[in-house]
């Protein structure tokens, strides 16, 4: 039985790690990964380039889409498709003929964008010099658009600067809207805000509608009346049997595979920069190619069962991360050796992370980095048996 269990979870990370492969006789492939990737300038990439490393960089013209992860991405020269970019600071210099979307902490574009632009991060910036062919769909803590955008904005952000000249419409949700004199809309200005803008004379082309937005009351325990105590209690148990059947989850795995789990808590620690770079890969694209397989009726079956093992690695993708923390807690320099040791920095590391987790804009964060290490983890790890065992 014990086997059995054991290659059914090597079937179920090869398959959802590896999901982007199914869709290799659809779309050209070539990926890169290291700890520093770089392709030059006098380099020509024909079809799809796959890139994930600490530090990724590319100024080579690129004959299709780019799919960049990394602790620092930057894109220059021109991409011919579209561009799917996640790193903690993600640069773009280069042309984008297709749409862009970007993820991480710090976003600068100063390039060009064809189509649509899409991007979630704390801090955007689009420069002066960069410009957007269609529409910009954003969500950031703080947005500067400073360069020209033909279509329309949507989004939200708690701060929002408009310093260029928008085509189209601009919707948004916001903490503070700031438009500076210069700034041009040619269509119509939709937001909501606690407070309303000083909208320059001139600035928008058609209507302005404001909607003040409504503080919401946060509802106490005691606001319930006799059903406050037992909504809080329902609550806290909710919270405590997810922390449960998450630690039942890794003691199960830890006692059938101690050795595998304590190589995915290896993989973190030693090789940090791959880690993020192959689990933003694994995680955002594996689903995407999955939907690609299931387009055709030979692929579905495929695609179906490749979503369904990618959800069950997301949830078990807290499980290294866990023992990473708790490692480092109860004993950085102390082998990640014994079943019994491993339970104990499993069930503290799990703990940390269901804390952290309770913390407002802070635990979204917190579950994508579980994610993202986690799904990695899986990957180099995986490799590393493989490359062991002559494969």
């Amino acid at each position: 039985m014990r086997t059995r269990i054991v290659r059914i979870l090597a079937a179920a990370a090869l398959l959802a790690t590896c999901g982007v492969l199914y869709a290799a006789p659809v779309l050209a492939f070539d990926g890169r990964a290291g700890d520093t990737v770089s392709v030059g300038p006098g380099e020509k990439v024909e079809g799809d380039l796959y890139l994930a490393g600490r530090s990724v960089s590319t100024a080579a013209g690129i004959d299709g889409d780019v799919f960049a992860a990394g602790q620092t991405v930057s894109i220059g020269g021109q991409i011919d498709g579209g561009l799917t970019a996640a790193g903690q600071t993600v640069l773009v210099s280069g042309g984008v003929s297709r749409g862009a979307r970007v993820g991480g902490s710090t976003v600068d574009v100063t390039g060009t964008i064809g189509r649509d632009l899409l991007v979630g991060c704390s801090t955007f910036v689009l420069n002066p010099e960069a410009s957007v062919g269609e529409d910009l769909l954003i969500g950031a803590a703080t947005a500067m658009l400073k360069g020209d955008i033909a279509g329309n904005v949507y989004g939200g952000s708690e701060k929002l600067v408009i310093d260029c000249t928008i085509g189209g419409n601009v919707k948004v949700e916001v903490g503070t809207l700031e438009i500076r004199p210069g700034a041009v809309i040619q269509g119509n200005l939709e937001y909501t805000s606690a407070q309303q803008a000083d909208v320059p004379a001139g600035a928008v082309k058609g209507s302005v509608r404001y909607t003040e937005r409504a503080v919401k009351e946060r509802v106490r325990p005691g606001d319930l009346g006799a059903l406050g105590p037992l909504a809080a209690f329902a609550g806290l148990t909710w919270k405590l049997l997810a922390y449960a059947m998450a630690l039942l989850t890794g003691i199960v795995l830890i006692l059938v595979l101690p050795a595998r789990m304590a190589g995915y808590s290896d993989a973190i620690r030693t090789e940090t920069g791959p880690v993020a770079g192959w689990g933003a890969i694994a995680f955002f694209l594996t689903p995407l190619a999955a939907l690609v397989v299931c387009i055709t009726i030979v692929g579905l079956p495929l695609g179906l069962i490749t979503l369904a093992l990618w959800t069950v690695l997301l949830y078990l993708s807290q499980l290294p991360v866990a023992l990473v923390i708790g490692h480092v807690i109860l004993g950085y320099r102390k082998p990640l050796e014994g079943r019994g040791f491993m339970i104990g920095a499993l069930a503290l590391g799990l703990l940390i992370i269901a804390l952290l987790r309770l913390i407002p804009f802070v635990g979204f964060f917190v579950g994508l980095a579980t994610a993202l290490f986690g799904f990695g983890s899986f990957v180099v790890a995986e490799k590393r048996h493989r490359e062991k065992r002559g494969f």
